[in-house]
């Protein structure tokens, strides 16, 4: 029976043989051959593993991604799409392609395939891109390097907002997602808060964009990072109400309040029709939730929040939640903001939570009747 070892070192002797067949200038079909037998070992870890050791095989595919025959430039992209999956590999990849002399330009051509209209790779680099910036030690450098051209970001936004912006039928869903692991550092943050690229106000209706679920999830983790930053908390609440609102309407359901309670809202969440359903899916909710519950952090955020009905809302959010049986997580998310809004500012008795300094055994505790409390509900 073949050992770990023993199938890596096949793996290599067979990738050695398909290099020279992997060379732009060979024949079409030695190309596609070839190719298609490495995109078949990404999809194995042991494969991946193979070709993350030969960087002839790296160079091969980075050569093959321009290539002037559409299937041989997208199955190159897509082993990329594959080697990139984890941050080791997103390491390897994107370090390879700095190394070699002259450089191969992984970013440049990335977003120059993505930001081209009639580019027919634009999904699959937009995946690489994703990919990539998941790993938080790339992040920084990347985004030196898309700052490098001031125009960078505004063509990739304009690409992702623009839902018919590519003309091969290209969605660029995974643009959401790359925009929202830049976000994931302060750098990111800046960037996306910083008032010349409107970067906000343009995805802000993504957060409850109904056909891709990529697209909207991406959407609410910028807003949850942005949330997470107390810097920008006088952004997010501000009298236009455009931030709170799409933070808020993904929870909103089809309930009505009274005339009192309606004035509190945001104009946009007053009277919604009879056919509004919730975010479906649970990871967002809860996100939704975990981003309310950091803007809930000083005394005038939380003023604002009540002032704005963000707790009535929540408790119809609670009773749907709990009579729907769907998830004790987003049931346990919602409380901890309710509790904290349903309190007079004289019973909380702090200006900020973020400045209180938990011992670890009552942080241990509320844990623990967290996890007591969820197996008891629902």
């Amino acid at each position: 029976m073949a050992t770990g070892c023993d199938v890596a070192d096949l793996y290599i002797a067979t990738l050695r043989e398909l290099i020279t067949f992997m060379h732009p200038t060979q024949r079409l079909d030695l190309k596609a051959v070839s190719l298609t037998h490495v995109l078949s070992l990404t999809g194995s870890e042991d494969g991946k593993k193979a070709i993350l050791l030969l960087d002839d095989v790296l160079v091969a595919l980075f050569n093959l991604t321009p290539d002037d025959n559409h299937t041989i430039a997208k199955d190159a992209v897509l082993c990329l799409i594959n080697l990139t999956a984890e941050e080791e590999g997103a390491a390897k990849v994107y370090e390879t392609a700095k190394s070699l002399n002259p450089a191969f330009p992984l970013l440049t051509v990335a977003i120059t395939q993505i930001t081209d209209e009639k580019s027919r790779t634009a999904d699959p680099w937009s995946m690489v891109l994703s990919n990539l910036t998941r790993n938080e030690n790339l992040v920084e450098e990347i985004i030196i390097e898309l700052e490098k051209d001031k125009k960078t970001l505004p063509i990739l936004l304009k690409a992702f907002t623009k839902l018919d912006y590519n003309k091969e039928k290209a969605k660029l869903h995974y643009l959401a997602p790359f925009f929202c692991n830049l976000t994931q550092s302060g750098r990111g943050r800046e960037l996306a808060c910083n008032a010349k690229y409107y970067f906000l106000e343009k995805i802000l209706p993504f957060a409850s964009y109904e056909e891709s679920i990529v697209r909207r999830g991406g959407t609410i983790g910028i807003l949850k990072n942005i949330c997470f930053d107390p810097v920008y908390h006088s952004i997010i609440l501000n009298d236009e109400d455009d931030i709170l609102h799409a933070i808020l309407y993904p929870l909103c359901g089809p309930e009505q309040f009274d005339d009192e309670e309606n004035e509190k809202l945001p104009i946009q969440l007053q009277y919604l029709p009879e056919t509004k359903a919730r975010e479906e899916d649970p990871d967002l909710r809860k996100m939704l939730l975990e981003s309310l519950l950091q803007l809930c952090a000083t005394k005038r955020s939380r003023e604002f929040l009540r002032s704005k009905g963000v707790y009535e809302i929540l408790r119809e959010y609670h009773k749907w939640e709990t009579e729907t049986g769907k998830d004790k997580d987003c049931l346990m998310a919602c409380l901890n903001v309710v509790d904290i809004l349903i309190k007079k500012e004289e019973e909380i008795g702090l200006d900020n939570y973020k400045e209180v300094e938990v011992p670890e055994d009552i942080a241990d505790k509320f844990v623990k009747e967290d996890e007591e409390y969820k197996q008891n509900v629902l």
